[in-house]
């Protein structure tokens, strides 16, 4: 059994938020080379990406996260959907092309939401492609639910969904590694936490805002929540800036992180 990084790269990162449907090719690209040159290493990685400027831009439009109410929202339903794989198919060919065997799941296919809330997950055929030697690609969907009809499923939610699967089948994640746009989560002097754990959150919580741009997933807040979740049973969860030329390197390979925020317990 072998140790496994989990990988965010944020909606904000990997797309212009303020631009619907840009992405940052020069920035897939730098990060597809820095996640190969730590494959090369021999770590096993599992990715997820956000959908920002692709997939928030219908869903806003649509009201898609409050669920399907109508003809419309069937409609949004799709577009969404079609939108997030959209981006989806962008980031695929680019690790691709920087010599990542990669394999895309799309988490409609493979979760089922009740009160947008996990109801089932199928993550065999992701569990066989990290011990192929593939890297999953997950990302932020729009998933059907029980009860609503649909729900937005962020790229954190997925990973965290699948980080719960991976600990049941014996598999230990020694980080989870989310890259955005900042150096960290900021409070409201505009410094950095450095760390955030569950006795300081309640306090940390007023502090910390959502996205600038349109993100129909909860922005800042809402990745700091999720990745509490992920740092139950000594995982290390880091937030850190994916702008900076391997950053996310030094961070997958270093024992160490020694910058942005850390979340544990």
């Amino acid at each position: 059994m072998f140790d496994l990084v989990f990988i965010k790269l944020g909606g904000s990162l990997i797309t212009d938020k303020s631009k619907p449907y840009t992405p940052r090719i020069r920035v897939i690209n730098r990060l597809a080379l820095e996640i190969k040159k730590s494959l090369d290493l021999g770590f096993h990685l599992v990715v997820s990406h956000g959908s920002g400027s692709f997939g928030h831009t219908l869903a806003s439009k649509y009201k898609t996260a409050d669920g399907i109410k109508d003809k419309r929202g069937i409609r949004g339903l799709c577009l969404v959907e079609q939108d997030a794989i959209a981006i989806n198919r962008i980031v695929n060919k680019v690790f691709l092309n920087k010599g990542i065997n990669c394999l895309s799941f799309v988490p409609s296919s493979f979760i089922f939401a009740q009160a947008k809330s996990l109801k089932s997950i199928f993550v065999e055929p992701i569990i066989k492609a990290v011990e192929m030697g593939i890297v999953p690609v997950v990302f932020g969907d729009v998933i059907l639910d029980d009860k609503y009809g649909c729900c937005i499923y962020s790229g954190e939610e997925v990973l965290d969904n699948l980080f719960s699967k991976f600990k049941e089948k014996g598999y230990r994640v020694k980080k989870v590694i989310q890259c955005g746009v900042t150096d960290g989560v900021y409070d409201e002097k505009g410094k950095v936490i450095k760390r955030i754990t569950p006795k300081n959150f309640p306090i940390l919580r007023k502090s910390i805002f959502g996205s600038e741009n349109t993100d129909v997933t909860g922005g800042m807040l809402h990745k700091v929540v999720e990745s509490l979740k992920m740092a139950k049973g000594g995982t290390k969860v880091y937030i850190m800036n994916g702008k900076i030329k391997d950053n996310l390197y030094k961070s997958i390979t270093k024992s160490n992180f020694k910058t942005g925020t850390e979340i544990s317990f």
